[in-house]
């Protein structure tokens, strides 16, 4: 069988999360949807890559996305995989921030990373407040 971009991608994320100290399980999460994934039975994380090599990268949330997302619950988490350079990962809270969750149309998500910088992460909706470092992935899964 083939091995997949999303595999790939979606696998150097999860690497990281299960070489962390806290982590004790990893299992689809419910209800199944391919990128789903829950982290020590209470922490859902749903991943998404882009495959550029350099920055900016850009996510897309279809409407069903957005859904599952808002079903998840409060632990939730959008693991953003950006070719082969960085991890950035948003709260429920972060990405509500930037895109409308409660939205019936697709929502977007850019990450640039200026030379030597964070995640500077724009949505739909605008811009994050913050920036995001390289470093708070996967440790904020776990906070």
């Amino acid at each position: 069988m083939k091995i997949t971009d999303q595999e790939i991608y979606h696998g150097s994320g999860l690497v990281r999360i299960v070489e962390h100290d806290s982590f004790k399980a990893l299992n689809r999460g419910k209800p199944l949807k391919y990128g789903h994934y829950l982290i020590n039975d209470d922490r859902h994380v749903f991943a998404k890559h882009s495959s550029n090599k350099w920055s900016p990268w850009q996510f897309t949330f279809q409407p069903d996305d957005l859904k599952s997302i808002r079903a998840a619950g409060e632990k939730t988490f959008v693991m953003l995989v950006c070719g082969r350079v960085t991890v950035c990962a948003l709260t429920l809270e972060e990405l509500n921030e930037v895109i409308d969750l409660k939205s019936a149309a697709a929502q977007s998500v850019t990450i640039n990373v200026p030379a030597g910088g964070s995640c500077h992460v724009k949505g739909t909706k605008g811009a994050m407040s913050k920036t995001i470092p390289h470093s708070s992935f996967p440790g904020k899964l776990f906070a």
